[in-house]
């Protein structure tokens, strides 16, 4: 809506007989005596209503103030009508001003100016400026031209109006002042202090607040006498009836359009959509977001008087420097002609608003939205050990252009929710500075400065109301700033949930990378109670694993961080040594205690910490320090890297040695070391290892009890898709095709689900929707296996004899003693 609507389009008009000063000492002071006189010449166009007697105040007061050079005020008019802006050569009595004011008083201000008629024959025009290299301008005195000052006659200029510049409002009546004050709660960037109040055209502040006032008008408070609350009451109609009268049908117009079976709007009235403090969703990081509204401004001036983009100043509420606070954004709609459909706007109002999809009511998306907030109020309390299952949340530069880059796409596994870890140990993490940067910021995006709330709750200003309200009242919007959810009480308002953030950040623990995650897309962890039952080993140890791991059970199967309190500045964790050939149960073993104690498992291997010592130092303990404040359980697997044996000449080697012998040394916690070379450790490492498991090679037996507790989780985790015939388990458990290849349980299970993904692609080619893996499944993948043994045997007997041949023919050259002869 533009300024336009409200201004005056000036209909009578009168010259002010206030006086503007005494005496004229310069060419300026001439030139305004010169402008002021000819104001006075300026005439009503039409003649239609009737000037302003002395003293007489009319409720709504229409102001035209002339302005010169510099903005400098030369004259004003004031009428009860709207006046028209023109010239002409009628002349008017001056209209006397009253030390009465009106209610209100619309006033526009028009700049003008003189346009010479006669210019002079020996005008010498100044000399163009000289630039110079440091980019300053210089004119210097010896340039000046001389000209003789001789007076010109009162017809060599006349008056231009050059601009009609914005109107406004301003609000005399203070009666009216409090009841805005009772009723306005929050309207950033408009102050309603001062025994008078200046409002910008088209008076938004006032159109969101007409049913607000008109209730107020009937349900005064009891402290207003009979005479205060009546003159309240009749300054409230005279605003309301202005409004109507100025702006009503063209509100009625458009409220209409916003209550079509398509809703719909115009840019010309646009504001009215956009009432500060109510929430509106926007896309931020390419989801739809929802925010508060802060201000609405039309922007850029057109030459045609409409305007180019309107801005729109919101904010909401998300997690920056270690605390839960506001963060403001900026909005643009670009201008339009005609109607459009608001589903189509880049920001909507809530109340149009029917989720991501289309598919919720006004009503289903606020209630989502306050059951997400506080699910994201408690994630930020500390660590949470969740999982994750959707699209990674990326940040766009377009908002967040001073985030680190960081992991996108889709993930389905175990995270932490870590908001204070991401702010604190993101940009640390190994191999991230290698793969991420920070994305450029956005071109010409001024920076949006951030509003004040109001402290207080709105009320009535006046002396009897103040006495009265004695207890200060705070604000709704007072427990919006700057919240530490670990140390202050839950805000007791549903719409800060409603604006709070949906993104939260944390650790992916299966890709050892920091990201940001949809809270929609985050759940509970499942803990798979069975993992231990079934997993193939001997029973003794199973007993000793499940005594030591007893203790360091969470019980919740919430982040709990190690405790730190039984051994000063040394670890009292527990650190096990899984040793034994590839695939007997090393890791698995590490993954099921884990769901057993139903603990984080932060699982590393030799890519995560380098082998240059100084990474190596670097790396481990940050891994380290995230497993502690994670309560997780840290399995480094494959370690013979870092356990050899120290060799004197080997400096470098003995420099990661003793790295890891001084992390393990004070580590608090469970810490897992796998490895198939034990017999070249270092032997200081055994006074370190508190169990040392060996795992000894899988027997047909074992083999039989693997696919057996293969089969059942198959069939348990499909929930009954995929079904594993009895020929498939007998073909499994009997065939000498399958024992010979002495699969270790790695094998098997790669095994197995290559057989179901044979079975999947027959199913799907069939139409069906159950899976069934058949013994002819699992026959293709015995025979491609035994097919690449074969080809790996004959490769090495082959690479065996070309070595043979190698080594003879070094003994066969000539060393000058002639050759050598074997019997």
């Amino acid at each position: 809506m533009d300024e336009t609507s409200s201004i005056a389009s000036f209909e009578e008009i009168g010259p002010s007989g206030r006086p503007f000063g005494q005496g004229f000492a310069s060419n300026e002071d001439r030139n305004v005596e010169k402008l002021r006189a000819l104001v006075a010449k300026s005439s009503i166009n039409g003649g239609a209503g009737r000037e302003l007697a002395e003293d007489e105040v009319p409720d709504v007061c229409y102001v035209l103030q002339y302005k010169g050079w510099g903005g400098k005020l030369i004259d004003l008019r004031r009428s009860r009508e709207p006046i028209s802006v023109q010239l002409d050569d009628l002349d008017d009595e001056a209209t006397s001003s009253s030390s009465k004011k009106p209610i209100l008083e619309i006033v526009t201000k028009v700049s003008t100016s003189l346009i010479q008629k006669n210019r002079r024959a020996d005008h010498v025009p100044p000399p163009r400026r000289r630039r110079w290299n440091d980019g300053f301008d210089y004119l210097p005195y010896d340039d000046l031209p001389y000209q003789e000052d001789r007076p010109r006659s009162e017809d060599d200029s006349e008056m231009k109006i050059g601009k009609v510049e914005k109107t406004y409002m301003v609000i005399n009546s203070i009666h009216l002042i409090n009841a805005l004050r009772a009723v306005v709660g929050y309207y950033p960037w408009v102050s309603l202090m001062g025994d008078s109040v200046t409002i910008a055209a088209p008076y938004y502040v006032l159109i969101h607040h007409r049913a607000a006032l008109a209730r107020y008008k009937v349900s005064q408070p009891e402290t207003h006498d009979e005479e205060y609350a009546f003159t309240t009451a009749r300054h409230i109609d005279v605003l309301l009836n202005f409004l109507d009268k100025t702006l009503g049908e063209r509100i009625r117009e458009e409220e209409e359009r916003h209550n079509s079976s398509t809703p719909s709007y115009t840019f010309l009235n646009l504001g009215l959509l956009f009432k500060p403090g109510d929430v509106v969703y926007a896309k931020q990081d390419y989801k739809w977001t929802p925010f508060i509204v802060s201000s609405f401004e039309e922007g850029i001036p057109h030459n045609d008087g409409g305007v180019t983009i309107a801005h729109i100043k919101c904010w909401n509420i998300s997690y920056t420097a270690e605390r839960l606070g506001r963060t403001m954004q900026l909005f643009n709609i670009g201008s339009f002609a005609g109607e459009e459909a608001i589903s189509n706007l880049p920001i909507i109002p809530a109340r149009f608003f029917k989720g991501e999809n289309g598919d919720m009511t006004p009503d289903e998306v606020k209630e989502k939205q306050i059951a997400l907030g506080k699910m994201v109020w408690e994630l930020s309390k500390g660590p949470s050990y969740m999982s994750y299952d959707g699209s990674l949340v990326e940040r766009d530069p377009e908002f967040s252009w001073n985030y680190p880059i960081s992991a996108s796409g889709y993930m389905s596994g175990r995270v932490i929710v870590d908001c204070t870890g991401f702010t604190r140990y993101s940009l640390d993490c190994p191999g991230e500075n290698s793969r991420r940067g920070r994305s450029p910021p956005p071109p010409n995006r001024p920076p949006v400065s951030r509003d004040t709330l109001p402290y207080r709750a709105p009320s009535c200003g006046c002396s009897a109301c103040s006495k009265v309200d004695s207890k200060e009242v705070l604000s709704p919007w007072a427990e919006f700033d700057d919240l530490d959810p670990t140390s202050d009480p839950a805000p007791a308002d549903d719409l800060y949930y409603i604006v709070l953030s949906k993104v939260v950040s944390g650790f992916i623990l299966g890709e050892r990378r920091w990201g940001h995650f949809n809270v929609e897309h985050l759940q509970e962890v499942k803990f798979d109670k069975e993992a231990f039952k079934y997993l193939v080993l001997d029973d003794e140890i199973k007993l000793t694993v499940r005594a030591l791991i007893g203790k360091f059970a969470s019980a919740n199967g919430k982040v709990t961080p190690w405790p730190n309190d039984f051994v000063k500045n040394k670890g009292q964790g527990r650190i096990f040594l899984l040793h034994g050939s590839p695939g007997v149960g090393k890791t698995c073993t590490a993954e099921c205690v884990a769901e057993l104690a139903r603990r984080p498992l932060l699982s590393l291997t030799s890519g995560d910490l380098s082998t240059n010592s100084y990474q190596v130092e670097k790396n481990l303990e940050y891994f380290l320090h995230l497993g502690e404040r994670f309560g997780a359980m840290v399995l480094l697997d494959e370690a013979d890297v870092y356990l050899e044996a120290r060799r004197a000449k080997d400096i470098a080697r003995n420099g990661l040695v003793s790295i890891f012998l001084r992390a393990l040394e004070y580590y608090r916690g469970v810490l897992f070391l796998t490895t198939n070379r034990v017999q070249t450790f270092d032997s200081a490492f055994t006074s370190r290892i508190h169990v040392a498991l060996h795992y000894k090679a899988l027997t047909d037996s074992d083999r039989e009890k693997i696919w057996l507790n293969s089969f059942e989780r198959l069939e348990r985790d499909s929930g009954g898709k995929v079904h594993v015939g009895v020929a498939t388990r007998e073909y499994a458990y009997e065939s000498r095709d399958v024992q010979t290849l002495r699969w270790n349980g790695r094998e098997i299970r790669n095994a197995l689900q290559t057989a179901v993904a044979l079975a999947e692609t027959e199913a799907l080619e069939d139409g069906n929707d159950k899976v069934n893996v058949t013994d002819k499944h699992l026959r293709a993948v015995v025979k491609m296996s035994r097919g690449f043994k074969n080809f790996l045997r004959r490769q090495r007997l082959r690479d065996d004899d070309l070595e043979g041949d190698d080594e003879d023919d070094e003994d066969l050259e000539d060393d000058g003693q002639g050759p050598i002869i074997y019997d």
